[in-house]
């Protein structure tokens, strides 16, 4: 019996709460494993042995924050132990002790990423990480992604669903996408968050035309749903050069292609390349702009954001936790930012503003 978890950012792991965490490398057992050797690996899977099932599901929502692919937890049964029943009571409820099983891209820095996962759990372990890191083949790999996603309804008439799974209802707005490269499949509560946002304008007749920005795209699931609500284009860019790629597959499984649809590489930081230096003044204004990214470069990248924004323009921030909103909020109110509106899923936000006009 497994408890799955949607992929997620392959991104530097900056903005997260700075806080100390135990020297999880050190400290840690882990060893690694490679495929046989005519398989190719694909990915690192790094299996953290007997979390506490309170402490299970924060671990894997921050773990899929700071750069793991896909997260599953799975009860922690000792050998000849029985399993633990978990009746259905209208809760949703983990084991009293689990495994979570998360995988990485294979240039991952796994020690790390756990111990920026560690330091930003609100409650702290009793105990440093026990973890195994193996190399995943190719096969088993496709194969778990498979088996991991399923249509998942994110409105009562928009869903997100795995290619190789059909539409459960064809009367609503569904998205295709192939999960398990790039951040956004619609389980984490920043992307719901987005996607809630993105229904809610398109009721209004806000989207119907519009041009998009999608910072940060991942999957490029918003930019996807903002053109099947109507928008006339969306641009997406992301650090990681296979999510643009994966993003721009994923618009073709939609029928997007250029020009209604362009993906692009950005650097991470502001003084890396504009993504759009070379484009006209009105390509690169836009009606909407969103970013599911983290604190930081929300932050860093407040100016360059800000000015993609025409002047009546909306504003989405995700990917950040509602304690870390009012520091967003300030750094877009000195962009000319208002009407700010704070939403929430879990400890998970969305801000949204609107930019003044000239």
């Amino acid at each position: 019996m497994l408890y799955t978890r949607s992929p997620a950012p392959s991104r530097p792991p900056t903005g997260l709460p700075s806080t100390s965490a135990p020297d999880v490398a050190a400290s840690a057992s882990s060893s690694t494993s490679p495929p046989p050797a005519e398989i190719e690996a694909t990915c690192l899977r790094a299996t953290i042995a007997a979390i506490p099932g309170s402490l299970a599901e924060e671990l894997s929502d921050v773990l899929l924050t700071v750069g793991a692919s896909s997260v599953v937890v799975q009860e922690h049964r000792p050998p000849g132990a029985p399993e633990q029943e978990i009746y259905d009571d209208g809760e949703a409820k983990l084991w009293d002790m689990c495994d979570v099983v998360a995988h990485f891209p294979l240039e991952a820095d796994v020690a790390g990423t756990l111990e920026l996962a560690v330091g930003a759990l609100e409650a702290e372990l009793e105990a440093p990480l026990e973890y195994v890191v193996e190399s995943v083949a190719n096969e088993a790999w496709v194969e778990q992604i498979k088996a991991s996603y399923v249509p998942l309804q994110i409105t009562e008439d928009l869903w997100i669903i795995p290619e190789w799974s059909k539409p459960v209802d064809l009367s609503a707005t569904n998205v295709i996408l192939q999960p398990g490269v790039a951040f956004g499949t619609g389980e984490h509560p920043t992307t719901r968050l987005c996607l809630r946002e993105l229904r809610r304008m398109a009721d209004g007749g806000e989207l119907q035309g519009a041009a998009v920005m999608d910072y940060g795209t991942g999957s490029g699931v918003l930019a996807i749903a903002a053109l099947k609500y109507g928008a006339a284009r969306a641009v997406g860019t992301d650090i990681d050069s296979l999510a643009v790629v994966a993003a721009r597959r994923n618009a073709a499984l939609n029928a997007y292609a250029q020009p209604a649809f362009v993906s692009l590489q950005c650097g991470a930081g502001i003084d890396d390349a504009e993504p759009l230096a070379s484009a006209t003044e009105s390509d690169r204004s836009f009606d909407v702009v969103v970013a599911n990214i983290l604190r930081g470069p929300l932050v860093e990248l407040a100016t360059r954001l800000g000015s993609y924004a025409r002047p009546g323009g909306k504003l989405l921030l995700s990917g950040i936790l509602a304690e870390q909103a009012p520091e967003i909020q300030a750094a877009y109110a000195a962009e000319g930012f208002e009407d700010f509106k704070l939403q929430k899923d879990q400890q998970w936000a969305l801000l949204t503003a609107t930019k003044r006009a000239t």
